[in-house]
């Protein structure tokens, strides 16, 4: 299988998510999703498709393969985690979901699991007093 690009990660994350929301993906929603015309959308879908990671023909419904669903299933996962964190550090949802968006491309495996380790740590801990000592500190630490 090639390398897959940010676009193409994309591409299957939209899918992802059209398909657990309508049970399959168009063109068309696929499109609007990423505001692009349906010209791009096929363009990177016979990429995924010669990847084996959709199934696609003109015309039909697109559905993820099962090696593409989990990658998809892998980048969404870290997508809310990413989320998650950055909200927790104090950055606006807005923010905190567009940088996920970007981070999650360009992260490390090792990063990625490293940070997902601490999240769900963060997120088991009965009383996170570091928490509170971290929100102190940034009181005193904003312009």
């Amino acid at each position: 299988m090639r390398e897959l690009t940010r676009a193409m990660e994309e591409y299957l994350e939209i899918i992802y998510a059209l398909e657990n929301v309508h049970g399959e993906a168009s063109v068309t929603a696929i499109a609007e999703s990423k505001g692009v015309r349906a010209p791009s959308v096929t363009h990177v879908l016979k990429r995924l498709s010669d990847s084996e990671l959709i199934l696609y023909e003109p015309y039909k419904a697109v559905h993820l393969t099962e090696k593409g669903r989990k990658i998809a299933a892998r980048l969404d996962r870290t997508h809310k985690i990413l989320r998650w964190f950055f909200t927790l550090i104090g950055v606006t949802p807005d923010v905190a979901d567009a940088d996920a968006c970007e981070f999650e491309h360009i992260a490390t495996s090792e990063t990625i699991e490293k940070l997902t380790q601490f999240v769900e740590w963060v997120k088991s801990t009965e009383d996170p007093k570091w928490l509170e000592r971290f929100r102190e500190f940034q009181k005193g630490t904003d312009n």
